[in-house]
């Protein structure tokens, strides 16, 4: 354990060495002040607007830092020839694949609080009220949605470049949150081969979209049941399990 703690420690302290993240953090309150100041008739609308830039700023930048730091671990290691130095240690594979996870996992997470801040402020001074279980919940589901997304992404590394798993991940993340919910009920005129095929991948991919609460906190519903959050919260640790164990077999056979 203690083995893990430090390797996710250097990626926390990583991804906030990097331009990217205040980059990203200052184009984001950037784009919120701007669309803060916007004046129609209907007040309701103006909030539920800036909410819905703000959410998306948040849950777009913090996929995109995490999945872009998870993607180069494996081979910024290889191509620095690091990797055979923290093998020396003695390290466990198992281990150096839990650490990079659990690294990317948590510094994605980070850079998303300060964005869901940076959100949060713009919106309270807006709205001047905000549901607060319901902007608790958005960022524990959120949390388990860049699980799944950090846990394939690292899975990928072992396997794929860089730029191949981060086009890759984006897409299939993308694509999922898009037409996930969809894909049952449009292959349903599909010929029965394809048909067959295409519910298939629906149950079998990660649903991304199950995790997005975005509508729920806009227009002030009521959080989603306790049970539905550890169903929810069992889905992301089976699949995030999934994703490691192929990188993870992956890597074990890897020569250094």
């Amino acid at each position: 354990m203690r083995q893990i703690l430090a390797i996710a420690g250097l990626l926390i302290k990583e991804i906030f060495r990097k331009k990217d993240f205040y980059v990203a953090l200052i184009l984001c309150a950037v784009i919120l002040f701007y669309a803060s100041q916007l004046q129609f008739y209907n007040v309701e609308n103006i909030t539920r607007y800036l909410m819905e830039i703000g959410l998306s700023l948040c849950f777009i930048f913090s996929a995109v830092l995490t999945v872009s730091l998870a993607a180069r671990q494996v081979p910024s290691e290889v191509q620095n020839r690091t990797l055979h130095v923290l093998m020396a240690k003695p390290l466990p594979r198992l281990n150096l694949v839990l650490g990079k996870f659990v690294g990317s996992l948590f510094a994605g997470t980070l850079c998303f609080l300060v964005f869901y801040a940076v959100f949060l402020f713009f919106a309270f001074s807006k709205a001047h009220a905000i549901s607060w279980p319901m902007a608790g919940q958005t960022v524990y589901l959120f949390f388990l949605n860049l699980m799944i997304l950090t846990a394939m992404t690292s899975g990928f590394s072992y396997t794929l470049t860089v730029s191949a798993n981060v086009t890759m991940s984006l897409i299939i993340y993308i694509l999922i949150n898009a037409y996930g919910a969809t894909l049952k009920e449009s292959s349903a005129g599909f010929f029965w081969f394809n048909r067959w095929l295409a519910e298939g991948f629906y149950y079998l991919m990660p649903h991304f979209e199950f995790f997005d609460v975005r509508q729920r906190f806009i227009h002030d519903w009521p959080p989603v049941s306790n049970k539905l959050v550890g169903f929810l919260t069992l889905y992301a640790v089976f699949y995030s399990a999934f994703f490691l164990m192929i990188g993870w077999l992956k890597f074990r056979k890897k020569p250094l």
